[in-house]
């Protein structure tokens, strides 16, 4: 693990503990599920005379399961969260000169360390703030179809942390349950592009996802 993977879990780590330290303190564990999709510019990929066109496909599942915690202070919350997140996107490669087109999908398994920060009013809450991300592994379709049809060793050029924001609302129940809505957008790249052979593609891929999840309060 690199050293921005390890300050990030280290910062997570000692926000959960510096909020377990405070009064009015609640803890807890949360998981859900998500719509995730991954976004690029539609990319064109030569391999000799053969021609391929990258573009987005649709939104796959997701889920993610972790902790949390919250300190509140009158109308105003602090909860910061460190969750295992799994997230899928669909890719579409068109082989032009076979007229043939390919619906793959990328993988993703991340550690999210979001920070929200909020109001609430009764049982309802609004609430922003900055995520980020360490990418653990992935398994990708894309990849994977254009080593197959080309027959070139194919990389691509993912980073192993980036950064984003979310917002969102949430609801709590009988002081025990908590529902929460976010949409998560992204501030860095996810990718950078793909190399085919001797030959690098360039485009800004992102991955934006649409987050609902239910925790459970100590």
């Amino acid at each position: 693990m690199n050293t921005m993977k390890r300050t990030l879990l280290i910062l997570a780590l000692t926000s959960l503990v510096l909020s377990s330290k405070a009064q009015p303190l609640k803890m807890g564990i949360k998981g859900g599920i998500s719509s995730t999709s991954v976004k690029f510019d539609k990319t064109t990929i030569t391999s000799g005379t053969d021609q391929y066109i990258v573009e987005q496909g649709d939104s796959k599942v997701g889920f993610h399961i972790g902790l949390f915690a919250r300190l509140q202070i009158m109308g105003f919350y602090l909860q910061p969260e460190l969750l295992f997140s799994h997230s899928e996107g669909e890719v579409t490669l068109n082989d032009v000169s076979m007229e043939q087109v390919f619906n793959e999908t990328q993988k993703f398994n991340k550690f999210d360390i979001p920070v929200m920060v909020g109001w609430k009013f009764g049982p309802a809450r609004v609430g922003f703030g900055p995520v980020a991300t360490i990418l653990v592994s992935e398994n990708d379709g894309l990849k994977d179809k254009l080593q197959e049809l080309t027959n070139q060793a194919v990389e691509n050029n993912f980073n192993s942390a980036t950064f984003g924001y979310q917002v969102g609302v949430g609801l709590d129940i009988l002081k025990t349950l908590t529902i929460d809505l976010k949409y998560e957008g992204n501030l860095s790249k996810l990718g950078s592009g793909i190399t085919l052979g001797d030959t690098n593609y360039s485009f800004d891929q992102r991955n934006p996802q649409f987050i609902m999840s239910v925790g459970l309060f100590f």
